[in-house]
């Protein structure tokens, strides 16, 4: 199976072909000039002199050839041949066959030619036909030497077709002889014969080659194209090998634009890669085959540099000032831009996460002043560094810091900063490092996590002690977790969240949308600041009632929490403390094993339920009560014990006991109900 050419092999195979149709067109012609001298014409002169002074030299039907040391230069025959006293030549129906160096033959046909031998100048008109090896063919209506034979110019439209594959075409051709240049001129134009593989076209106004400078120039709105291989450029410049067998150099100048494409793959159509910008060039390496090593490719401040890879549904770009790459195989593999970078990714939406985006195009956005970029075997761009001001931006999340690394095929990007700042509809995350599943829509933020919870209410925050004041949640930890869709977090090691003066402290705080459920654990402390407000929230008062809150509100001494988790199910707008739960208000506290805080439809706390070796202790008054269960009424401010045996204890050792303890958490009365009899009564405690 015949190897496929890399891209670039078949742009420079390209360029090759144009120039071997110059050069070997123009080779004959350059033979045939200096056949007109008149060092080996011994024939002509001999027929010369029997002429009388001032007559016409006539012949008919002649064939000549001329030889140089038994070797033929040319061989020249014609219908008629007239010369006059000025020493012109007048051929009619004229061949002419020209042999190079190696013996190859070059033929020349046309309707008429002249030639004069003291100015060496001449000019054959009609149906001019040049034939040569290699399938060499070129057709005119006219051919001129010029300048004493220093000049072949074609006025003239002019065809050249070549190894039965190209067909050259131009308004006119000029040979610059003893500089060896070549210049066609005009819609020059070189296209492949039909049927072939790859179809090859290239456009310009004007061709160039400096034979001796071996640099090939084609210039005017120059347009290559090959297959998939294209570029366009105002000016493309090549430089050969000593030999003239390989390019060392191409470049393209003002208005660059090129497409390529990557090998083919089992997956589909290969990856389609397009670069324009002000200048191009690429370094090759013709003693390995031509192989591409490096490529330049500069833009300015209103036309950046810029290549875009496509293929598999996903687009990817990158601009910048200026981009440097190594090729292997044809296929660019890194870069390093400059300058200011810009990446853009547009994907459909299922590659977002984001059920509220499928089927539309979605955008992914990363900038830097510097970067470098990987690229896959088949040129899809893959792998971007990005350093120095960098910025990330998706329909979700945008983000800020010193320094970041995309990795767009695993939809993962790091982001290094001092700090790394997050922003989304969530709120903001601000940590030394955070890593992001850009699918998943995942962040990963480590070294010391900062982040604000803007949206409290919709949160799973929202029925957490963290639920009451005002402005938004503040969070601080070693690290954390943040899912975009479906909505949930977790922050780990040392977690402070506060919002006002409410505060909870624990180990780790887990946030699940999905579940409404929000969950504390390891060595968790919340502190709730309550209002009067808030109390007639509890109560249900409406605005305007009597219990409602009127200005100059004021703030209730705070409820502290200790546990060893904290569970909130929104859906049952229940708040769980489990595991040595010990509840402090006022310099009161109450202990047990659970407890169960109910919300109202506002997620105000209501009615708190403590169960579990229950203890409740008043310092200031001197009393301890132990119970099985403990209501607490928020709206009453007053606690319930019940049990088979309520026990009351005072600091002067007086004990009492019942099934149901009220006790006034304003002033600490107490209300026994259900005494064994025999027992005193406490603090105006009834029966």
């Amino acid at each position: 199976m015949a190897r496929r050419r890399p891209p670039l092999a078949r742009l420079r195979g390209l360029l090759l072909a144009g120039l071997l149709l110059a050069v070997a067109a123009v080779v004959g012609l350059f033979l045939f000039g200096r056949a007109g001298r008149p060092r080996t014409t011994r024939a002509g002169e001999e027929e010369a002199t029997q002429a009388k002074k001032g007559t016409t030299l006539v012949g008919e039907d002649f064939d000549y050839t001329f030889t140089e040391k038994e070797r033929p230069l040319f061989r020249i025959r014609g219908d008629s041949i007239r010369a006059d006293r000025e020493g012109t030549l007048f051929l009619d129906g004229v061949a002419l066959t020209l042999y190079d160096p190696q013996g190859q033959a070059y033929h020349v046909e046309s309707k008429q030619a002249s030639f004069n031998r003291a100015s060496n100048e001449g000019v054959l008109q009609g149906d001019v036909v040049l034939k040569g090896p290699s399938d060499l063919e070129l057709r005119s209506t006219e051919l001129q030497m010029q300048e004493n034979g220093k000049v072949l110019f074609c006025p003239q439209p002019v065809e050249i077709r070549y190894v039965k594959q190209y067909v050259v075409n131009g308004d006119s051709l000029r040979v610059e002889l003893p500089d060896e240049i070549f210049v066609l001129e005009g819609k020059a134009r070189v296209r492949s014969l039909p049927g072939a593989r790859e179809p090859v076209a290239a456009t310009a106004q004007r061709a160039i080659y400096e034979r001796q400078r071996k640099l090939l120039r084609i210039e005017g709105e120059a347009d290559l194209r090959r297959g998939m291989q294209h570029l366009k450029a105002q000016r493309i410049s090549a430089y050969l090998s000593p030999d003239e067998a390989s390019l060392v150099f191409v470049r393209g100048l003002w208005d660059v634009a090129g497409q390529s494409a990557g090998p083919q793959t089992a997956g589909g159509a290969p990856t389609v890669v397009r670069f324009s910008g002000k200048d191009f060039a690429v370094t090759l390496e013709p003693q390995g085959g031509n192989k591409v090593n490096e490529v330049d490719l500069e833009g300015m401040i209103n036309q950046r540099a810029m290549i875009e890879t496509s293929g598999g549904g996903i687009v990817r770009t990158l601009t910048a000032l200026r981009l440097e790459g190594d090729m292997d195989a044809g296929v660019l593999q890194q870069a390093q831009a400059f300058d200011g970078v810009d990446i853009k990714e547009v994907v459909r939406g299922p590659r977002t996460g984001d059920p509220r985006t499928a089927g539309r195009p979605a955008t992914r956005q990363a900038h830097g002043k510097q970067a470098q970029a990987d690229f896959r075997r088949d040129g899809h761009l893959a792998k971007v560094e990005l350093t120095d001001e960098v910025t990330y931006q998706d329909p979700r999340v945008s983000a800020h810091g010193n320094r970041g690394s995309l990795d767009l095929d695993a939809d993962r990007g790091d982001f290094f900063g001092t700090p790394v700042g997050v922003r989304s509809e969530k709120g903001t995350l601000d940590a030394p490092r955070i890593a992001y599943d850009t699918k998943n829509q995942i962040m990963h933020a480590m070294g010391g996590v900062r982040a604000v919870l803007e949206k409290t209410a919709d949160s799973d925050l929202a029925g957490s002690p963290l639920g009451e004041g005002e402005g938004p949640v503040h969070v601080e930890s070693k690290e954390a977790f943040w899912r975009q869709t479906p909505s949930s977090f977790i922050f780990r090691g040392e977690v402070r969240a506060w919002r006002g003066d409410n505060l909870m402290l624990s180990d780790q705080l887990l946030g699940e949308k999905e579940q409404d459920r929000l969950t504390a654990s390891g060595g968790v402390k919340t502190l709730w600041v309550p209002t009067d407000q808030q109390a007639a929230d509890s109560r249900g008062d409406k605005a305007g009632g009597a219990g409602a809150a009127k200005a100059g509100e004021t703030r209730r001494s705070p409820v502290t929490t200790v546990a060893s988790e904290l569970v909130y199910l929104r859906g049952s707008r229940r708040l769980t403390y489990t595991g040595g739960v010990n509840v402090q208000q006022e310099g009161k506290t109450l202990a047990c094993q659970k407890l169960d805080v109910e919300m109202n439809e506002k997620n105000k706390p209501q009615r708190m339920t403590c169960t579990g070796q229950v203890k409740l202790n008043d310092p200031k008054a001197g009393r301890n009560i132990d119970g099985d269960k403990a209501v607490y009424l928020l709206e009453r401010r007053q606690v319930e014990l019940t049990g088979e045996k309520v026990t009351m204890r005072d600091r002067e050792g007086n004990v009492v006991q019942g099934r149901r303890v009220l006790y006034s958490i304003d002033d600490g009365k107490v209300e026994v109900k259900g005494k064994e009899e025999g027992k005193p009564t406490l603090g105006g405690a009834g029966g």
